[in-house]
């Protein structure tokens, strides 16, 4: 399940893996690609990773709300048809 508090957490722990990389990439002497690249990697991919939740759940949200609509118009159908004519 996609919880708001689940998007939020992967793109913070996203954002704070790519700014230590690039923290790495740029003040560490020696070995900056060695240790800064993996940490700049795994953060994009984390903040990837809470878009496509973030985009995977707006669509689902408006899944269920067109099913609902449609069972509501459907039951508002079937008791249109139920109820007798008032002639």
């Amino acid at each position: 399940m996609n919880t708001a508090s689940g998007v939020l957490f992967t793109w913070a722990l996203g954002l704070i893996f790519v700014v230590g990389g690039l923290i790495f990439l740029f003040l560490l002497g020696d070995n900056n690609l060695l240790f800064g690249l993996p940490y700049v990697v795994v953060g994009a991919l984390l903040c990837y990773g809470g878009w496509r939740l973030g985009k995977s759940a707006a669509k689902r949200a408006a899944e269920e709300a067109a099913e609902a609509a449609a069972a509501a118009a459907e039951a508002e159908a079937a008791e249109a048809e139920s109820a007798p004519d008032a002639k």
